[in-house]
């Protein structure tokens, strides 16, 4: 419909409405619900189903007799949606039925598309008032409180030129109109300057940029600061003169770039290049629409794959659902980034056209944000891209840093040459350098790293130090955290690469370095299968019938393949104990498979079915137990000591650790490390003769240290690397980095102990201590940056998912009441009649309510009558 001139009476006759109220309250109300109904919160979406409201709603809808494209009415597919998708079509109503004003300009009279003539709301027909609205979104905590603090910042001269400020329908934005500086640039650039000086750029939507924009109003509560006396009659002819036309043209983009930080007399950041015509990638309003041929994924346009996604679909008097559906799934393949999404949909002509029609473009995109996000791609959108020949070769969900444009050559990202390598983002040449350095210094590192590509060192140092340090089981140390703990060297490796990549030489290694264990696992092995070759010859000799009866032996092994009955892998730990100085102690339990897959579907079912469980517990040497019925599983109490390496594909790995079972805990213990597919086979390759005989030898070495090992300087780095790391995610105020960065200083310490040892093994039989030098400690630390960037590189999406998905199903859901309200009116000292005016209560309520104040500590008394707060909020 065309706009109308909104006047001061007007505008208070629109906030002090009864039905604006209650559409507030109630467009709040459902959209706090609606991430918790989504989530499956069966009360919630049964309190909202019988809402009388919204059954109404329903109804209407239901008898809309208006024809659709595909010939069904407009009830028809109303009444096909899901209660789910009828609760947010009835939320965006409730928003869209609020009062629309725009307070920037006003519109001369043209035609519209059917040639009805009005004023209608174009960018092209605009007369710039002067005016300016800020949007400020996703504001945590009370906007009161955060407009409150942000305003204090602001100069005396800043103040005068705010005319409104109130909060937003959705409860966690603010509205602020402001009259604009035409010294400082054009609408868009005052929101950029005005923001700064308020110190909240990070809630800045710059999406609201062009001369079409308007806002719906919310009831009059939601009012911070008004200035009724200017707000409606403000005009400023210069500004209008200087930039009307530009906005004619469809120039909205900002004129200035606005640097990061800094403070000159306007409150801008350092300004470079200022008035040039300069277009951004984010802009897409008028004239600097980015074309959809030009926004490519994997080398295929985004119109092409809009034509693929869109079928036989049609969008006639759909367009609304159709953008909230494009939206939804353009999160897979860009990443939850609504500007980034909103820039890509803004270059197709219907969402322009819709945007013209008042649609929030930008309003829609966000509020898709909150819909639920599977794990796999939706399959309308998989299906377009593989018709287009866009489809990620791995079916992963791309985060916006892996979504490019073909670059210059011409050759598309992930094309299967280095640009597509996916391990690229790794500091593969760095570690590998450092590595070969370090070769100079540790036993073994030369003989492990012959015939190895360079970017696959950091697989063989993880997997042959969990080797090592299996071998010396009989050892232990005190780490900083919890000193008093006893530490075994624990490790859950995983070698991912794609097959073909080379994984058999951590097979190979295996067999060398662990043959200690193999060997001595050897006896008991025997043993066993004599008993059971004895038992079956008792049910077909009667002769052996007649002997004495078996016993099953109680022998230690060590190594356990996949197929392992869950009670003779408990049976062999618990025989698996060595006196050592005086005390029991346990060795460690060893299991290596070539294939990931192999134990994941072993794990599914059988005798084996408890793996997941005692893995999770391996990695802290934690408290397990049985007490079964049968009589050959074994009763009691036990700790899992239980060092594990397996080598497998992406696609193993996926299937072992994704963003269903993430928040179990095990990604955070798992060292995995890529083996990247790199260099070709040689025909003449090298062979050190002496190689496989010095790691044996290092191996027999290690298996016989016992006693406590003396880390105290490995302790120091740890823990300073682990500080500094740990600050920066405070400060940036990141929960999934912080969980990734807890374990990693045991994997430092695991990693590089037996190398070092090996390295000072004559000042170890000598003295049995070990004097760490700068060398030592570099290890160590390079240990925890492949760690650490590893975490990041497999599973740092996921953390962000787990605790994002966290924070909307778990909301703290606030409720301040009129006697909070109350006390926050009270001035910091206040007498007995100020609290009975506040409270609206006779005074002698008033003196039970002061009396319990003061009981609670919440005010003292100055003097008779007199009181000051001790807290400014009540607890």
């Amino acid at each position: 419909m065309p706009t109308a001139i909104v006047t001061a009476s007007i505008f208070n006759q629109l906030v002090d409405s009864a039905q604006t109220q209650w559409l507030t309250t109630q467009h709040r109300k459902l959209r706090e619900a609606l991430p918790s109904i989504l989530e499956g919160d069966k009360d919630l979406l049964n309190q909202w189903e019988n809402d009388e409201n919204f059954i109404k709603f329903c109804q209407s809808q239901e008898a809309c007799r208006k024809k659709t494209s595909g010939g069904k009415t407009k009830g028809e597919c109303f009444k096909a949606l899901t209660i789910e998708k009828k609760l947010q079509t009835y939320c965006d109503y409730l928003k869209k039925s609020l009062p629309f004003v725009i307070f920037i300009a006003t519109y001369d009279e043209t035609a519209s598309a059917s040639g009805k003539l009005g004023c209608w709301r174009k960018q092209a027909a605009c007369r710039l008032n002067g005016l300016c609205v800020i949007d400020l979104d996703h504001i945590e905590g009370d906007c009161r409180a955060v407009w409150e603090e942000a305003y204090a910042k602001l100069s005396d001269e800043d103040k005068a030129r705010i005319l409104l400020v109130y909060v937003t329908p959705s409860g966690h934005g603010l509205k602020v109109v402001i009259m604009a500086d035409s010294r400082i640039g054009n609408l868009l650039d005052n929101q950029k300057d005005f923001s700064v000086k308020l110190g909240l750029t990070d809630n800045h939507d710059d999406v609201c940029r062009d001369a079409s924009r308007g806002a719906f109003l919310t009831s009059r509560e939601n009012i911070l600061l008004i200035n009724e006396q200017e707000l409606f009659t403000y005009e400023n002819k210069d500004f209008a003169e200087k930039y009307n036309e530009n906005y004619h043209a469809g120039h909205s983009q900002s004129t200035i770039n606005f640097g990061e930080s800094g403070s000159d007399s306007h409150g801008l950041s350092a300004v470079q290049d200022a008035g040039e015509d300069k277009q951004s990638l984010s802009e897409f309003d008028g004239d600097n629409v980015q074309p959809s041929e030009l926004l490519k994924y994997n080398g295929v346009s985004f119109a092409k794959i809009f034509e693929a996604w869109l079928g036989d679909a049609s969008l006639d008097q759909n367009r609304h659902n159709t953008l909230v559906d494009l939206a939804s799934h353009l999160r897979y393949i860009l990443g939850k980034n609504p500007k980034k999404i909103t820039e890509w949909v803004m270059t197709l002509q219907w969402v322009r056209n819709l945007a013209d029609e008042g649609e929030d473009i930008g309003g829609t995109v966000k509020s898709v944000m909150d819909f639920r996000y599977k794990e796999f791609m939706p399959k309308r959108l998989k299906e377009a891209l593989r018709k287009v020949g866009a489809l990620d070769p791995e079916g992963r969900h791309v985060t916006e840093g892996e979504v490019q444009t073909t670059p210059p050559n011409g050759t598309p990202p992930n094309s299967g040459g280095e640009q597509g390598d996916v391990y690229a983002m790794l500091p593969l040449d760095s570690w590998a350098e450092e590595l070969e350095k370090m070769s100079e210094y540790f036993p073994c590192l030369k003989e492990l790293f012959i015939n190895l590509h360079p970017h696959k060192r950091p697989a063989v140092l993880f997997s042959s130090a969990a080797l090592f340090g299996t071998l010396m089981t009989r050892s232990w140390y005190h780490y900083w955290y919890d000193p008093e703990l006893v530490r075994r060297l624990n490790y859950c490796i995983f070698i991912i690469g794609d097959p073909g990549a080379g994984k058999n030489v951590i097979e190979k290694f295996y067999k060398k370095i662990a043959d200690p264990m193999i060997q001595a696992d050897q006896v008991g092995i025997d043993a066993v299968n004599r008993y059971k070759e004895s038992r079956t010859e008792r049910t077909t000799s009667t002769k052996a019938q007649k002997g004495e009866a078996l016993k099953k032996p109680d022998v230690p092994i060590r190594v356990h393949p996949a197929r392992t009955a869950t009670g003779e892998f408990i049976r062999h730990m618990r025989a698996c104990v060595e006196i050592i100085q005086g005390n029991p102690l346990n060795l460690h339990m060893f299991s290596f498979d070539s294939e990931l897959d192999n134990v994941t579907k072993n794990n599914k079912g059988g005798d084996w079915k408890d793996r997941e469980i005692l893995e999770l517990k391996a990695f802290h040497n934690e408290e397990d137990g049985q007490m079964y019925a049968n009589q050959e599983s074994v009763t009691g109490m036990f700790n899992v000591f239980w060092n594990f390496i397996y080598t497998g594909t992406p696609y193993a790995l996926h299937r072992k650790v994704n963003q269903r079972n993430f928040g179990t805990g095990m990604s955070t213990r798992l060292a995995v490390i890529p083996l990247p597919d790199k260099g070709l086979a040689q025909r003449n390759q090298e062979v050190d003769p002496e190689a496989n005989e010095t790691l044996k030898q290092w191996a027999y070495r290690l298996d016989k240290v016992e006693g406590e090992l003396p880390i105290e300087p490995l302790n120091d780095e740890t823990y300073d690397w682990q500080s500094s790391h740990m600050e920066i995610a405070e400060f940036n105020g990141d929960k999934a980095d912080r969980t990734l960065l807890k374990r990693i200083p045991y994997y430092g310490i695991g990693i590089s102990l037996p190398y070092i040892l090996m390295r000072h093994w004559d000042e170890w039989q000598e003295q049995r201590t070990l004097t760490m030098d700068d060398i030592d400690k570099q290890l160590c630390r390079l240990a925890m940056d492949i760690q650490y960037k590893c975490q990041q590189f497999f599973f740092g999406e996921m953390a962000f998912n787990y605790f994002a998905d966290q924070n909307k199903e778990l909301v703290v859901r606030r409720r301040s009441t009129k006697y909070d309200e109350c006390f926050r009116k009270l001035p910091d000292e206040f007498k007995s009649q100020q609290f009975i005016e506040c409270f609206g209560c006779s005074s002698s309520s008033a003196g039970r309510l002061i009396n319990r104040l003061k009981n609670d500590g919440v005010i003292e008394s100055v003097k008779y009558g007199v009181y000051k707060k001790v807290l400014q909020e009540l607890p």
